[in-house]
């Protein structure tokens, strides 16, 4: 089977992928169409540079068309006009559509489109991801990781801490990643008077990133929208227990109260509350985390996730 994916970037699980798929090639959009032949074409979103070039492609090509939605940015407010009237198009004309969550599966339903399937796009490599050290010894870090953008809310994060230092000593918050937001980020640091307990850190390679979810006692979501997100699940392999916003896969494999809290408001007291509870309380995350690892084992494990999409998409092509 030849196989061509449009994206702002390769899919992780590109190299897994082959093994199924067979040829996979990938676009980053600006130059498709080519002259070429495929049996599929996946866009990797439903946008104007992204997804409408994929749809070209298919017709051409012949090729079955599956267009993946991986966050609820169809009605959040965060697509730009010319995105939103290209998902018009490309969304209506696929054979299939893909949302990586349920929530995302149910907003499609008011754009009337058809062959919605949900698969996750969550795979965790658990031989890396997975805990080297116990809450006993972990100290007072909260760590966010992530993509440096608006629609990841961290300013919710940074107004809930004046009130955490207020009962919690040497707290310490972790912000890794970048992006466009990072400046305005850092000014609403400076203006809080919180320089000496926030760091930016950047992007950093996989293994640190392990280091960081393994001396972090909590890890804190704080998005609008999210497809996965993947670092909750990564931070669950290692067991570290997590506050979220009620956001992509978080509500719908997670408990409150279990694994970690979820919010439902966003709110920096409510925020802040739960914070504090994890981290004044190590048995409670030693607890949590451990259910967290068993969550991510059963169900988002890197091969048996990378097998669950590879399949699905292969049945698709083949047909009944």
């Amino acid at each position: 089977m030849r196989v061509l994916m449009v994206g702002r970037r390769p899919s992780i699980a590109l190299e897994d992928l082959k093994r199924y798929w067979g040829r996979v090639e990938f676009s980053p959009g600006f130059t498709v169409p080519r002259a070429e032949r495929y049996d599929l074409v996946i866009a990797q979103e439903p946008t104007l540079r992204i997804g409408l070039p994929a749809l070209i492609q298919a017709k051409l090509s012949g090729a079955t068309f599956v267009c993946e939605v991986h966050g609820d940015y169809l009605r959040s407010g965060f697509l730009p006009v010319k995105d939103l009237l290209a998902a018009k198009v490309v969304l209506p004309s696929a054979d299939h559509i893909r949302a990586v969550n349920a929530g995302i599966a149910e907003s499609l339903k008011s754009w009337r489109v058809r062959n919605v399937m949900v698969i996750p796009s969550v795979y965790v490599r658990t031989d890396l991801f997975r805990s080297t050290t116990s809450h006993k010894t972990r100290r007072n870090v909260v760590l966010a990781a992530s993509r440096l953008v608006p629609e990841k809310g961290l300013d919710l994060l940074l107004r809930s801490i004046p009130r955490i230092i207020e009962r919690v000593r040497d707290l310490e918050v972790r912000i890794v990643g970048e992006g466009p937001e990072r400046p305005k980020l850092e000014r609403t640091v400076r203006e809080l008077r919180l320089t000496d307990v926030v760091r930016f850190t950047g992007w950093v390679r996989q293994e640190e990133l392990v280091r960081h979810y393994n001396e972090a006692a909590v890890f804190v979501c704080t998005s609008f929208h999210e497809g996965g997100p993947r670092t909750v699940f990564e931070a669950a392999a290692c067991q570290t227990p997590f506050v979220s916003t009620a956001v992509g896969l978080i509500p719908e494999v997670f408990s409150n109260g279990r694994e970690g809290y979820i919010i439902q408001e966003r709110d920096s007291e409510l925020l802040a509350s739960k914070i504090e509870e994890l981290l004044e309380n190590p048995e409670l995350r030693q607890e949590m985390g451990a259910r967290g690892r068993e969550v991510v084992e059963r169900h988002f494990e890197w091969r048996k996730a990378v097998e669950r999409y590879a399949r699905a998409y292969l049945d698709l092509v083949r047909g009944p």
